[in-house]
């Protein structure tokens, strides 16, 4: 493929314009490296981006910039049977990806491709790969075959072994600005104004999660029970609290997102403390939050801040989430 790279088109991604020029242009010129690594938080937009690639990659029309969206393998793709492509994710309940599941990435790529000129693999969540998985990965890392196109997604490079990182282009996304959210619900999901300030307020950035909170109404029930939930722990007494903890970790795949919640509820408590209760993200739950700000003092508010924190670095290492949530809800203050 070849183009000018004045006159490339745009991919349907919300912000991260470096990556995407970036990426665009590795495809354009026939450069794109057979294993990406893309890290940033949690629904920041890896999973699009990486998938637009992928869906570039495997493209079979003479678009000036894949992917077209129309030709036979992206149509197969969009309906999630092409042959060239498999995606994994770590186990829902479970939390670790494991060996097997790359045993099955790496038989996968040394099958030479049955319609594109290549085959994409896309791992999601390797931070939570067991310690064989990631090494059994680095054979295919190695020495990958000449069509073979790995892509890598996790929250922080850190969590992962150096041999992996350094074996893989890093490609870095953070969160968007507030405005820039706001102004693609409106443009692209035609979302009221009123709402999309809203969505946009309480996605902290993350593309991803205000998508989905339009899309998907339970998406932000989810959070409402959130922030319900840790606001009884705080009247709960110890007993009370190791059930809430055993409750929480009989069913622990929302977990991430409820530590994101709550982190954000307590930021939004030190805002409160510190004068600042204008750039607050749950604004409307202020006379709650306000009352906690109230019984609590700023050194427990950031010991609060730190623990979430911890937690939310701990679960990414497949810790155990049981002793986890004992922990962390042992930490939260009475009131």
């Amino acid at each position: 493929m070849s183009s000018n790279p004045e006159t490339l088109s745009g991919w349907p991604i919300v912000g991260h314009e470096w990556a995407v020029r970036q990426l665009q242009l590795a495809v354009t010129h026939d450069e794109v490296p057979h294993a990406l690594l893309f890290t940033g938080p949690e629904s920041v937009g890896k999973f699009t981006l990486a998938r637009t690639v992928a869906a570039a990659l495997l493209c079979k029309s003479d678009a000036e910039l894949p992917p077209c969206g129309g030709c036979l393998s992206c149509r197969k793709l969009n309906s999630g049977n092409h042959p060239d492509f498999l995606f994994i994710e770590a186990d829902a309940k479970g939390g670790a990806l494991k060996i097997d599941q790359i045993r099955d990435v790496e038989r996968f790529l040394s099958l030479t491709p049955n319609e594109s000129r290549c085959k994409v693999a896309l791992i999601a969540d390797f931070e939570r790969a067991t310690i064989g998985a990631a090494n059994a990965l680095l054979k295919t890392l190695e020495e990958p075959p000449g069509y073979a196109h790995l892509m890598l997604l996790a929250q922080d490079a850190e969590l992962l072994l150096p041999t992996i990182v350094s074996r893989s282009r890093q490609i870095g996304l953070r969160p968007l600005g507030r405005q820039q959210v706001e102004e693609a619900l409106i443009a692209r999901w035609a979302v009221a104004p009123e709402q999309a300030e809203r969505l946009a307020r309480i996605s902290g950035g993350r593309i991803g999660w205000a998508v989905r909170a339009v899309t998907d109404p339970a998406y932000q029930e989810q959070m409402e029970q959130a922030l319900t939930a840790m606001l009884a722990v705080l009247a709960q007494d110890l007993p009370t609290r190791f059930e809430t903890a055993q409750e929480m970790g009989r069913d622990d795949a929302h977990l991430p997102e409820t530590l994101e919640y709550w982190l954000t509820g307590w930021r939004d408590v030190l805002l409160i403390q510190t004068d600042n209760a204008v750039k607050m993200t749950y604004r409307e739950h202020a006379n709650v939050l306000e009352k906690i700000a109230a019984q609590v003092d700023v050194a427990r508010t950031l010991a609060m801040i730190q623990a979430l924190e911890k937690a939310q670095q701990a679960l990414q290492r497949n810790v155990n989430t049981q002793l986890l949530l004992e922990n962390l809800l042992l930490d939260f203050p009475g009131l």
